[in-house]
């Protein structure tokens, strides 16, 4: 493991020592470049001579107010004052070739740029720019305020230039305006995309070095590297306008901000690393508590950001001037660290204090930079991303080193613990072997032991596996009762209750038909309800009692009577719908079950029939002997039902989909689980068949005399006689 990281690592030294001298000639290249700039100065300050400006100390002027304001030559050398005041510039620009030409206007970095175009027509264009407008909204969509201006040949526009400073920090503190040839932005971005690209490659390919370095080794000092690595270069990013062009185009007010999250994120990591890397912990407490100290100061560029942030405070420019004095503090006193550290012969630090004295030279030149204490040239603008490449290469170096090191210790350890290894391996195998005999014994004794709780627990499991069988069915018929008792009961009570209220109150004063029509309504009221609390009445006695307990007396019974005396019970029930009975069952046909039961089967099963029968309908009853049982149907050609209906017939577990009938009759499927129950005790079956439209059908088996009843729920029916 470790010979392919030292390899990786001295082909990684040599390409990044290639990429330092690349960075350094594209540098000079840059350099190089900077006559074009004077060029461009010069035509900036031929443009100056034209430029009027007017300070809108209101900032609410607009442009037509401002035209007709008194403005005054540009003073190059003024100060511009502080607060919301808004600055007017007019220009006029000529075009006296025979070309259409364009431009690229740059004011610097106001938070707010309009420019409104006034032609000879009289036209007026209107474009904006600045630092907290979208990329998108710009009028040239990148990180660079720019605004383009075209004129036509052989023409003349008037520029009024609306500067606008929200922030102090995109507040220039004086004006000034160049205008560029696309020709020249063009290079200016591909320079800048070109040297900031190989800087961030390199930060990258080290970041990812020295995370395959702390996978390896599991040194907390190579993973705050990474983290510091990838701060620098997100700071860099955010400088050079790559965040804002990349990560949030659209939030360029956060994007102001986040400077003061990235800088404290950066310096944090560099101070862990540091304090890791030198273990200032163990070796230089004093030192190790200033680095704290510097680390808690981090906390005020932090709650400065978020004041300036959600708050209208405009905190960013001293925020800013805050975040440089830290980091010039960090910067110094990481080399004070590294001299102490090496003082105390800890040879990692001489790579520490090398690679930090180019870093630490360039980063104040940056931070003087910043802070406006020098000018902005070429060797401040670059000098800290040439001493973060310097120190990248040389801390590879001492990263090594420490990896080298650790890699020593690490072995000096292993033969260390396989000496003591093998001495205690001989009181190991005698330990284990008396151990073993010991278990053995203990496994045996506790193996029974574990037999018997196994066949205890399995007692235990089928217990309560048949109580809860037993209490779901319980809670099942509570919540049954329930229901029928807070709707299908309540329902008819509160309809006969009506009824006979009219009847009590305005009886006098209803017709002979309309009192007729009550009364029918009443009856059937009453009928439903009857029938309802009679099934309910079975229900509950069925599911309060056991098998054992339920009370079944079988005795021959003449079928033929039984069924003719349930369709006298209902005659009157069936003349209200026309309907027809057709019965074919034999006189001599007996059966041997319990009168109640069949009974009760019999009637529901008619009561049903009558129940989804249209006005005119026919039921046929019909039974035929089979072997050793007689089976027995009633048909209809009412309503008939669905699949989905047929299919939840019967259910014990579920209640059936319930359905009125053809007089909107009610229901709750108490009926037929009950002539199921008594069917299956009696030792038959009971089945239907029916179609949506065409009518049902229902039948079920009951045993002949002299057969004894077979107490079988499952025995299927031999045949259908619908």
């Amino acid at each position: 493991m470790l010979l392919p990281l030292l390899l990786l690592r001295l082909q990684l030294h040599r390409w990044l020592l290639c990429l330092l001298l690349s960075l350094l000639c594209l540098q000079a290249l840059a350099a190089e470049r900077s006559p074009n700039a004077v060029r461009l100065e010069m035509q900036k300050q031929e443009l100056l001579q034209q430029l009027q400006v007017y300070h809108d100390l209101g900032g609410k002027l607009s442009l037509a107010e401002v035209q007709g304001q008194v403005f005054m030559r540009l003073d190059t050398a003024a100060t511009l004052s502080a607060g919301k005041t808004v600055h007017w510039v007019r220009v006029a620009l000529h075009n006296t070739s025979q070309n259409e030409q364009e431009r690229y206007l740059y004011a610097g970095d106001w938070s707010k740029l309009q420019l409104y175009t006034l032609f000879p027509n009289g036209a007026i264009k209107e474009q904006q720019t600045g630092q907290l407008v979208p990329v998108a909204e710009r009028d040239v969509p990148q990180s660079k305020p720019y605004v383009r201006v075209k004129m036509m040949p052989q023409s003349q526009i008037l520029l009024y230039l609306r500067l606008q400073g929200d922030l102090n920090l995109y507040k220039p503190q004086q004006l000034s305006l160049q205008l560029l040839t696309p020709e020249q932005v063009v290079k200016t971005n591909n320079s800048r995309l070109l040297v900031q690209g190989l800087f961030m490659g390199i930060i990258l390919v080290m970041a990812l070095y020295n995370l395959v370095l702390f996978i390896s080794v599991r040194d907390r000092s190579y993973l705050y590297y990474v983290l510091a690595l990838l701060g620098t270069g997100l700071y860099f990013m955010f400088y050079h306008g790559f965040a804002l062009e990349l990560l949030w185009p659209n939030a360029p007010y956060w994007n102001a901000h986040s400077f003061a999250f990235i800088v404290t994120f950066n310096g944090l990591f560099r101070l862990l690393f540091t304090r890791s890397y030198l273990g200032t912990k163990q070796n230089l407490s004093l030192w190790d508590k200033l680095l704290r100290l510097l680390a808690m100061l981090y906390a005020l560029p932090v709650a400065m950001g978020l004041l300036s942030y959600f708050t209208p405070l405009d905190l960013l420019q001293p925020c800013v001037d805050l975040i440089g004095i830290i980091g010039g503090g960090v910067l110094v006193v990481m080399l004070l660290v590294g001299i102490a550290s090496l003082r105390q012969g800890y040879r990692p630090a001489l790579y520490f204090l090398v690679a930090n004295v180019l870093f630490v030279v360039g980063a104040l030149l940056f931070i003087l930079k910043e802070t406006h204490l020098l000018p902005n040239t070429t060797l401040t603008v670059y000098s800290a991303q040439v001493g973060m490449v310097a120190q990248v290469v040389l801390f590879s170096l001492g990263l090594a080193y420490r990896l080298n090191t650790v890699t020593s210790e690490l072995a000096a350890e292993v033969v260390e613990k396989e000496r003591l290894e093998r001495e205690k391996e001989t009181e190991r195998k005698l330990l284990i072997e008396q151990q073993k005999k010991e278990l053995e014994v203990t496994v045996a004794n506790r193996t029974a032991a574990l037999r018997l709780k196994t066949q205890e627990l399995n007692q235990t499991v089928r217990q309560l596996k048949a109580s809860e069988y037993k209490l779901r069915r319980l809670n099942q018929l509570k919540d049954r009762f329930f229901s029928i008792i807070s709707h299908d009961l309540r329902t008819p009570l509160a309809t006969l209750d009506s009824f006979l209220n009219i009847l009590l109150n305005f009886s006098d004063r209803m017709k002979p038909e309309q009192m007729q029509k009550l009364a029918n309504h009443t009856q059937l009221s009453v009928r439903n309800l009857q029938a309802l609390l009679e099934n309910l009445l079975q229900w509950a006695a069925s599911q309060t009692a056991s098998d054992q307990a339920m009370r079944f007396e079988p005795e021959p019974i003449r079928l033929q009577e039984l069924v003719q005396r349930n369709v006298t019970l209902l005659q009157d029930t069936a003349d209200t719908k026309e309907l027809q009975w057709h019965m074919e069952v034999p006189e001599e046909l007996t059966v041997f079950a319990d009168a109640n039961m069949l009974d009760f089967i019999i009637r529901n099963l008619l009561h049903n029939a009558i129940k989804f029968s249209n006005v005119g309908g026919e039921i046929r009853i019909k039974s035929k002997p089979g072997a050793g049982y007689a089976e027995i149907s009633v048909e209809d050609n009412g309503l008939g039902m669905t699949p989905e209906v047929l299919k939840s017939l019967f259910n014990l577990e579920q209640p059936a989909i319930t359905a009125k009938g053809t007089a909107n009759e009610k229901g709750t499927g108490l009926g037929l689980m009950l002539c199921r129950l008594f069917v299956e005790r009696c030792g038959g079956s009971i089945k239907a068949k029916s179609e949506a439209g065409k009518g049902s059908c229902f039948w079920f088996t009951a045993p002949l005399v002299p057969a004894k009843p077979a107490h079988n729920p499952e025995r299927e029916l031999e045949g259908e006689i619908c």
